[in-house]
C-alpha cells in the first residue's frame, strides 16, 4: 500500500475541508508536542505560561517558531512510519482547541471548526483501521503469516488507539428554566467537545440538562392504543348518545344534479356574470343577486328616460302657443312703432328721426349671437354666494375651450405640464421656495383640466360583460340531505 499517496489524498481533503475555518492555515508553535493526548490543552497552556511575562506577553516573540499544518505536509513531517497519523491529529485537536476557545460559544465560526474536528478525526481513524486490516490481510494470506508484527504495524496501531480513545463526542445539552407553572426548555446548545470553559447562561434562573439518547433504538415507540384510554366500539347504554345525526349524510358526499346553464339566443345579456356548475347553492339565490345589483339599476335608468321623453314632450306643446302669440303681439308691436314714427314725421321731430335710423343701422351690424348672449346674461341672476367663493382656479381659458372641442386637451395638458415643471425646476435651482404667479396660474390650470377631463368621462356608459348562458333551476339540496341508512342484517342459515 502506497502510504504516501494516501497521505497527499488526507491533505487535499482536509485542505478542502478547511476552506472556511481555515485550520490548516492557522500558525502554532512548531517545538510543541505533547504524548499523551488527553493533556494537549493543559500542557499547551503550561507551555505558554512557561513563555509569557506578568502581563501576558510572550517574552522573545521573534525567537518563537510557528508553523501550520499545510508547512507541515509539505515538508513531509507527517510520515506513517514515524507515527504520522498522531502527529497529524496531534495538530488538528491543538488548533481546533486554540480557535474553539477564540470564538465566542455558539457563533458560525464556532460550530465551523468543531465540526472540522470531528470529520478530521473520523477520517483518520477509518484510514488508519483500514491500513491496520489491510496489513493483517496480507501476512495472512501469503508466505508471511509466520513473521511477527512489523514496526509500522505496531507505529498505526499504536497511534489508533490514541486517536480512538481521546475522541468522544459531546452530550447535547438545553438550558433549563421553571416558571412556577410549567417548565420550558431550549433547543439543543451547540457546543464543543474541546471547549474547556465554563458554561455561559443567559440568566441565573437557567439550568443546563443533558439530552441523552434513546438506548432502545430497536424497540418499535409505543402506540397510541397503549397510551389512551381503551374504548369499546359498543356504547355504554347508561350513557346518553353522543353521536349527532347519524341518519342524516351530505350532499357532497354523492353525486347530486345542479343548476345547469344553456344559451338562449338574443336573451343571453340578461343572465348572472358567472356560472355555477359543480355547485349545490340554488341559482334563485345568484338571480337575486343579480337582481339587486344590475336589473334594479337598469329598470331605474329604463323608467328615469321613459320620464325624461314625457317631460319633454310637454314642454314642446307648451312652448308653441306661446311662440303664435308672441308673433302677432311682434306685429302689433311694429304696426303701433310705424304709427308713432308716422306720428313723428306728421308733427316735423326729424332730428329724432335721424337718430332712431342711426341706432337701427348700428343694430342691424351687430351679429345675432352677441345680442342672444346679452340677453342671457341678462336673464342669468348672480348669486353673492358663488360670488365670494369664486377662486383663480375657476378661470377658463379660451385655449381650453378650443381643446376641448378639437379632442386634442391631452397635448394642452402635457405642455402645461412640461412647462409647470421648467418653472419648478428654474424656482429650486435658485433656492425660492415660494411660487409665482405664472407658475400658480398653470399650477390652476392643470389641475382644472384634469378634472374636466375625468368628469367628461362616462363610465355608466361602460360595457357589462355578462355570462352568455341562461339558468334553468334544476334540483339543488342546500344543508344536509335525510337519509335513511341501511342497517346490515344478518341472514338467518336454514336448516337443512
Amino acid at each position: 500500500m502506497d502510504l504516501g499517496k494516501l497521505l497527499s489524498n488526507l491533505y487535499s481533503i482536509l485542505k478542502d475541508a478547511s476552506s472556511k475555518c481555515k485550520v490548516l492555515d492557522e500558525s502554532f508553535p512548531s517545538s510543541f508536542h505533547e504524548k499523551d493526548p488527553n493533556k494537549i490543552f493543559s500542557s499547551y497552556c503550561t507551555y505558554i505560561k512557561r513563555r509569557s511575562d506578568a502581563n501576558g506577553m510572550i517574552k522573545n516573540e521573534d525567537k518563537l517558531k510557528l508553523t501550520t499544518i499545510s508547512q507541515k505536509f509539505e515538508d513531509g513531517f507527517y510520515a506513517a512510519d514515524q507515527g504520522g497519523f498522531y502527529r497529524l491529529y496531534h495538530d488538528i485537536r491543538l488548533v481546533c482547541t486554540m480557535l474553539i476557545h477564540y470564538y465566542s460559544q455558539g457563533t458560525r465560526n464556532y460550530q465551523m471548526v468543531d465540526k472540522f474536528y470531528k470529520f478530521a478525526t473520523e477520517l483518520l481513524l477509518r484510514e488508519c483501521y483500514k491500513i491496520g486490516m489491510s496489513l493483517s490481510n496480507n501476512k495472512t494470506s501469503g508466505k508471511e503469516s509466520a513473521e511477527p508484527e512489523t514496526e509500522l504495524d505496531s507505529i498505526i496501531a499504536h497511534d489508533f488507539i490514541k486517536m480512538s480513545t481521546t475522541y468522544k463526542v459531546s452530550i447535547a445539552q438545553t438550558y433549563h428554566i421553571n416558571t412556577g407553572d410549567t417548565d420550558l426548555f431550549s433547543s439543543m446548545i451547540a457546543k464543543s467537545n474541546l471547549d474547556n470553559r465554563p458554561p455561559e447562561l443567559p440568566n441565573s434562573n437557567f439550568e443546563i440538562n443533558k439530552v441523552i439518547p434513546q438506548t432502545n433504538i430497536c424497540e418499535e415507540a409505543p402506540r397510541f392504543g397503549f397510551i389512551a384510554a381503551n374504548t369499546s366500539n359498543i356504547p355504554d347504554p347508561t350513557l346518553p348518545p353522543t353521536e349527532m345525526m347519524s341518519r342524516f349524510l351530505h350532499p357532497n358526499w354523492y353525486a347530486l344534479p345542479t343548476t345547469v346553464w344553456l344559451k338562449y339566443g338574443d336573451y343571453k345579456q340578461w343572465a348572472p356574470s358567472f356560472n355555477e356548475n359543480g355547485t349545490v347553492v340554488d341559482s334563485t339565490t345568484r338571480g337575486i343577486i343579480w337582481l339587486q345589483r344590475i336589473g334594479y339599476l337598469q329598470l331605474y335608468q329604463d323608467e328615469a328616460k321613459k320620464t325624461e321623453g314625457k317631460e319633454d314632450t310637454e314642454v314642446l306643446s307648451s312652448e308653441e302657443p306661446e311662440g303664435v302669440n308672441g308673433t302677432k303681439t311682434d306685429d302689433m308691436g311694429a304696426e303701433s312703432e310705424d304709427a308713432k314714427n308716422n306720428k313723428a314725421v306728421q308733427n316735423g321731430e326729424g332730428n329724432n328721426m335721424n337718430h332712431e335710423e342711426k341706432i337701427d343701422a348700428v343694430k342691424e351690424d351687430v351679429p345675432d349671437s352677441l345680442s342672444d348672449e346679452a340677453k342671457d346674461d341678462q336673464a342669468l341672476p348672480i348669486k353673492l354666494e358663488n360670488l365670494l367663493g369664486w377662486k383663480p382656479s375657476n378661470y377658463i381659458d379660451n385655449d381650453e375651450i378650443d381643446e376641448f372641442k378639437s379632442g386634442t386637451q391631452a397635448k394642452l395638458v402635457t405642455s402645461i405640464l412640461t412647462k409647470l415643471q421648467k418653472l419648478r425646476k428654474d424656482r429650486v435651482s435658485k433656492k425660492v421656495y415660494r411660487p409665482s404667479v405664472e407658475e400658480t396660474q398653470l399650477y390652476n390650470k392643470a389641475q382644472r383640466l384634469l378634472k374636466e377631463v375625468i368628469l367628461a368621462k362616462q363610465i355608466s356608459k361602460l360595457p357589462m360583460n355578462h355570462c352568455r348562458s341562461f339558468p334553468v333551476l334544476q334540483a339543488n339540496y342546500n344543508g344536509s340531505i335525510p337519509v335513511v341508512r341501511l342497517q346490515p342484517t344478518r341472514k338467518r342459515k336454514s336448516k337443512k
